[in-house]
């Protein structure tokens, strides 16, 4: 069938990407340890968690341009860094012209964002770095929306507005991992009751042709 031919290539394609990475890699790499918070005071982490929630709201609001409110005007090198471009966006122009271009790309009709575990710790009386996840949504132009999860850092100034970024950055998953989580996703429900049936049948499957 070719509906299997794919799914064992797209499979095999995966599986490949997977062998030739580090060893650390095989497995490992989906294992979720617990979760640290850091120690800060109650004063920065909701300053620069209204922040992060302020700029989901933001784009929300699909006014793009209002974005730039929440960077510190004081920061001479702001740096943004988005998952889909080709390389770091360092002073204002470049971060004016992807927030607020001269003409919007009319083939974006929405964009939708989630933030989740939000993360902060302070590095100086002034400066605090925040992490968090994104739920990010966008419909385009005669297609069906899509959407994403998005791990983010950014770096924030205490000014007398309160907290500004100063430095973004996304941080998406690899081909091969995103590929592999949306994988997981297709198996159906059922599948550990059968797994644990099948390794009996392939143990007496084995056991009749003299294997062990």
């Amino acid at each position: 069938m070719i509906q299997l031919n794919c799914r064992s290539g797209l499979a095999a394609g995966i599986l490949a990407a997977l062998l030739v990475a580090p060893a650390s890699f095989a497995g490992g790499h989906k294992k979720i340890g617990p979760r640290v918070e850091p120690e800060v005071s109650d004063e920065v982490r909701i300053g620069v968690t209204k922040v992060v929630e302020e700029t989901a709201a933001r784009w929300n609001s699909q006014d793009f341009a209002t974005l730039l409110e929440l960077w510190d005007p004081g920061e001479a090198y702001p740096t943004y860094l988005a998952e889909e471009q080709a390389e770091w966006f360092v002073g204002w122009d470049r971060l004016r012209a992807y927030l607020d271009p001269p003409r919007p790309n009319p083939a974006i009709e929405a964009i939708r964002m989630f933030v989740d575990d939000v993360r902060v710790k302070q590095i100086a009386p002034d400066l605090a770095v925040g992490i968090w996840n994104w739920h990010f949504e966008m419909k385009v132009i005669a297609s069906h929306p899509i959407g994403e999860d998005v791990r983010v850092s950014g770096v924030f100034r205490r000014t007398d507005a309160g907290w500004r970024y100063i430095h973004y950055a996304e941080s998406p998953k690899t081909a091969a991992v995103y590929l592999e989580d949306l994988m997981e996703k297709d198996v159906r429900p059922g599948w550990d009751e059968f797994y644990e049936q099948a390794k009996q049948r392939k143990r007496e499957v084995w056991a009749r042709k003299g294997r062990k």
